[in-house]
């Protein structure tokens, strides 16, 4: 059998010694890890579904400056997390409506968005 350069040799000691510092770095990241998408006592985070109105399903959505899809695809399945958001409806040759929407932290139920896409004269 070949030895390992001594490059590859592993190490029994931890990276982070047995001290405060790894205490340190698991304490990050667990509380790192418990403050994705669910409270503090563990139900999932409130939100509210995007429902969006309007004339032309074709219309592209945009949330928080973020691509989300066609109105069709995305009216009634898109979950905002409680507090404010950009929405915007766009279609070429078409004037942008944008609505400032809030969620609140209670949450549930629906947001509704009305956008009425009046035709660019240019």
């Amino acid at each position: 059998m070949v030895p390992m350069p001594s490059a590859y040799e592993c190490s029994s000691r931890p990276v982070f010694g047995g001290g405060p510092w790894r205490r340190a770095v698991v304490w990050v990241f667990v509380l790192a890890l418990s403050g994705c998408a669910h409270t503090q006592s563990g139900r999932a985070a409130p939100t509210s579904v995007l429902e969006i109105s309007c004339d032309t399903p074709d219309a592209d959505v945009w949330v928080d400056g973020q691509y989300i899809g066609q109105i069709s695809a995305v009216s009634g399945q898109l979950r905002l997390a409680a507090g404010v958001h950009r929405v915007e409806v766009r279609k070429p040759g078409h004037f942008p409506v944008q609505r400032t929407v809030r969620v609140e932290k209670q949450a549930g139920g629906a947001v509704v968005v009305a956008a009425e896409l009046l035709t660019d004269p240019r």
